[in-house]
């Protein structure tokens, strides 16, 4: 494995020349990856959108409906002489198919819209030649709609995205993935794999979970009658269960402990239910209402 520093005088990533449109691949083109075809072609419209898809009713979504320029099945064709690689799979498949990439063509930029990072940078670390030419990036967005047919151009406007640089990248690389992820209008910012995985089990993999048990809750008679409460609480249920089975894998340490802290603070609020203690319970309520408020103040913010 090489040294981060060895790349101080590493070779150039591919630039296009002012005469020429910049070519980016976009692998997977569910809502992520659709969403960053649009997104590219509604602020870079000298770009050319190549679309890499197994299925070919995605491919033929995405080309009838302007998603994106081409679509092919081939990785390779799709990322032959690309300027940059969005690797926007499932978790599971990125490091896989970053590696992939970068054997195809070793000049290209990837980068890729995982929403966990240990494995995948671990991952990929590990191949010289990816490793130089991938930075890892998560951009908190989405849905829990699924499929190209549900993409949107704005998708990134306002929201974070999370660069999570190995340090063996090449020199400039790292820059260039945030001026792309800014361009796409999100809010770029740095933080190590590790923190990413444990910050995003407790906002993000964890609750996705909870939901999930309260949505099992429910029995059949109580279908018909619930209330907003229950729908908000439960939206992100609606996701993809095979998706959301490869992140809790790639992120078992962190989200098992946070489940395990949480359920810590469940067993104290059943004592204090069960006990009369309504001033826990009120301080309980008061607190998540504080951090709550908090949240969405920070996230209104421009």
């Amino acid at each position: 494995m090489k040294n981060p520093n060895d790349n101080v005088d590493a070779d150039p990533l591919r630039s296009p020349t002012p005469s020429q449109a910049m070519r980016i691949a976009v692998v997977g083109l569910g809502l992520l990856g659709g969403s960053v075809a649009r997104a590219v072609r509604d602020r870079m419209p000298d770009a050319r959108v190549v679309g890499c898809a197994r299925n070919e009713k995605t491919r033929q979504y995405a080309m009838e409906n302007g998603v994106v320029d081409e679509a092919t099945a081939e990785l390779a064709a799709a990322v032959r002489g690309a300027d940059l690689v969005v690797v926007a799979t499932p978790v599971d498949a990125i490091a896989h198919a970053v590696i992939e990439i970068a054997a195809a063509d070793p000049n290209t930029l990837i980068t890729d819209v995982g929403s966990t990072k240990s494995n995948i940078v671990s991952a990929v670390v590990a191949d010289a030649t990816a490793a130089s030419r991938f930075i890892a990036a998560h951009p908190i967005a989405g849905s829990e709609k699924t499929g190209v047919e549900h993409s949107r151009a704005d998708l990134f406007v306002g929201r974070p995205v999370i660069l999570t640089p190995s340090g063996f990248e090449s020199t400039g690389a790292v820059e260039r993935v945030a001026d792309f992820w800014c361009s796409l209008g999100g809010n770029v910012s740095h933080m190590s794999a590790d923190a990413h995985d444990q910050l995003l089990a407790i906002s993000s993999h964890m609750p996705h979970l909870m939901a999930s048990l309260i949505a099992g809750q429910l029995p059949p008679e109580g279908q018909a009658i619930v209330g907003t409460g229950w729908l908000d609480t439960t939206r992100i249920a609606a996701g993809d269960p095979q998706l959301w089975t490869a992140i809790v894998g790639e992120n078992r340490t962190a989200i098992v402990n946070s489940l395990r802290s949480i359920g810590r603070e469940l067993t104290s609020l059943i004592d204090a239910i069960e006990t009369h203690d309504d001033s826990a319970v009120e301080e309980m309520l008061r607190s998540a209402q504080t951090i709550r408020l908090h949240a969405v103040n920070h996230e209104s913010r421009p």
